[in-house]
C-alpha cells in the first residue's frame, strides 16, 4: 500500500476504515499457511514415527517367536548354543539397531500339580526371571501337568526421533510360549537342577 492510498484511507471516517480493513484479504493465504503448516508437519512426522514404531514392534514379535522356536528344536542346549541363538535374535532386528534389545529365555517346568518353576533361564542384556527352581507365573491354559514350556520375552527401548520430547523412550515388549519339539524337556547341563537324561 502506497503512502498516498494510506492517507486516503485515514481521511475516511472510522467505520469506513474498519470496513476496509475487514474487507482486505491481502495476506490471508500467508496467515492460513502459517497456521496450518505446524499441523501438517506434525501429521507427517507423527505418521512416519508411528510406522517405524509398528515396524519395530513387528520385528519384536518375530524375535520372540524365533527365540522360542530355536530353543524348542533342541533336546540339549549349551552356553554356546544360547550365545548363537541370541546373536540370531539381534540379526532379526536389522535394519534397526539391536543395542536397545533385551531378551531372555526361560524353560518353565510344570509339575504334576500344575506348579510352574524355572528349569533353566538365560538372557541377553537383561536379567533372568528367576533362578532354577523359582516359582513363575504363566497363563493357566499353559500349565499342563508334567510338561515343560519355553517362554521367551523381548523388550526394546524405542526412542522416537521427533516425539521423544513428548513421549520419552517407549518400552515395547513381546513374549512367546512354545513346547519342546524333539523331547518332553530341553536340558541345559550348565544350569539344570536335575540330571540330564
Amino acid at each position: 500500500m502506497s503512502l498516498r492510498s494510506l492517507l486516503q484511507q485515514l481521511r475516511k471516517p472510522a467505520p469506513a476504515r474498519v470496513r476496509a480493513f475487514l474487507g482486505d484479504t491481502r495476506g490471508a493465504a500467508a496467515v492460513e499457511l502459517a497456521v496450518i503448516t505446524p499441523v501438517i508437519l506434525s501429521i507427517f512426522f507423527g505418521t512416519a514415527e508411528l510406522a517405524q514404531g509398528f515396524a519395530i514392534d513387528r520385528k519384536l514379535t518375530i524375535t520372540a517367536r524365533a527365540l522360542s522356536d530355536l530353543v524348542g528344536q533342541a533336546t540339549t542346549i549349551s552356553n554356546a548354543d544360547m550365545t548363537n541363538i541370541f546373536t540370531a535374535a539381534n540379526a532379526i532386528m536389522t535394519p534397526y539397531s539391536a543395542s536397545p534389545l533385551k531378551a531372555r529365555v526361560t524353560a518353565v517346568n510344570i509339575d504334576g500339580s500344575g506348579t510352574a518353576t524355572v528349569g533353566w533361564a538365560d538372557h541377553s542384556n537383561w536379567s533372568v526371571v528367576g533362578a532354577p527352581g523359582a516359582a513363575v507365573t504363566i497363563p493357566a491354559a499353559l500349565r499342563i501337568p508334567n510338561t515343560q514350556i519355553i517362554w521367551s520375552e523381548v523388550q526394546y527401548g524405542y526412542t522416537p526421533p521427533f516425539a521423544y520430547y513428548i513421549t520419552g523412550m517407549l518400552n515395547l515388549t513381546e513374549q512367546f510360549f512354545a513346547r519342546p519339539r524333539q523331547s518332553n524337556t530341553i536340558c541345559r547341563p550348565e544350569q539344570s537342577v536335575t540330571t540330564c537324561s
